[in-house]
């Protein structure tokens, strides 16, 4: 397989996990358990924003980079790329334990994803 379709597929299965992610910590609605925490009913619009640019702005990004045959877009990907990596073993740090055990299935995948994705982007680089 070429190294921009795998790339490609890398973070589409980025998006992916998070929004698998998203559903996981859902998922206990359907078995009647409250989500709800104690709050005064104002969203902190700071961490959705941080949020939607981890999950899909960057993502987007990093394949619009994929698409280019530049340089400086290769560059941009791989730094984004590490950017990902980065966020996601951290997350699962702060994540992990979780009484959610759907997030040892997908917390862990998006640690190899992320690492995966900054690793081929780092030989494109070079390859270049």
């Amino acid at each position: 397989m070429k190294r921009n379709s795998k790339i490609l597929a890398l973070w589409l299965l980025t998006i992916g996990g998070f929004a698998s992610h998203s559903i996981a910590d859902l998922l206990p609605l359907f078995w009647g358990k409250d989500l709800r925490i104690a709050t005064d009913g104002n969203a902190d619009q700071g961490m959705i924003v941080m949020m939607m640019t981890l999950s899909f702005l960057l993502p987007a990004c990093g394949i619009l980079c994929t698409l280019s045959e530049k340089k400086i877009a290769k560059v941009t990907n791989a730094l984004l790329a590490a950017i990902i990596a980065l966020f996601n073993v951290a997350h699962a740090c702060m994540e992990l334990p979780s009484d959610n055990a759907g997030q040892y299935v997908v917390l862990p995948m998006m640690i190899v994803i992320g690492l995966l994705l900054a690793w081929h982007s780092a030989k494109d680089v070079k390859k270049q």
